[in-house]
């Protein structure tokens, strides 16, 4: 799969998805850039300009990576992880770091 995803990124085969006209969150540089997105298998797997069987114009929409939350105390929200998932994902973040302090 990960041939596949390769493949698509250099441009040699087509993404099953092309994300158009959003601005996309450069994490390397801190700018938007204005890039299609290239999305195959679910993954995202490259940025530039792609062409594909299917579009979708995001009209604008920024995009950006998930975000990791470097310091978390899952025990002090009083939720379960799955529980706390739900609350936290809608909003971008989509790892933490644990620090379990309570638990012990």
């Amino acid at each position: 799969m990960e041939a596949k995803w390769l493949a698509v990124a250099r441009g040699d085969v087509p993404p099953d998805l092309v994300l158009t006209g959003a601005r996309v969150l450069s994490v390397f540089t801190r700018e938007w850039l204005a890039v299609d997105v290239a999305v195959t298998d679910g993954h995202v797997v490259g940025l530039g300009a792609y062409d594909g069987p299917e579009k979708l114009d995001l009209d604008g929409a920024y995009l950006t990576p998930g975000f990791i939350d470097g310091h978390v105390h899952l025990e002090s929200s009083k939720l379960m992880v799955d529980q706390f998932a739900r609350a936290v994902v809608p909003h971008g973040t989509t790892a933490v770091v644990a620090d379990p302090h309570e638990i012990a």
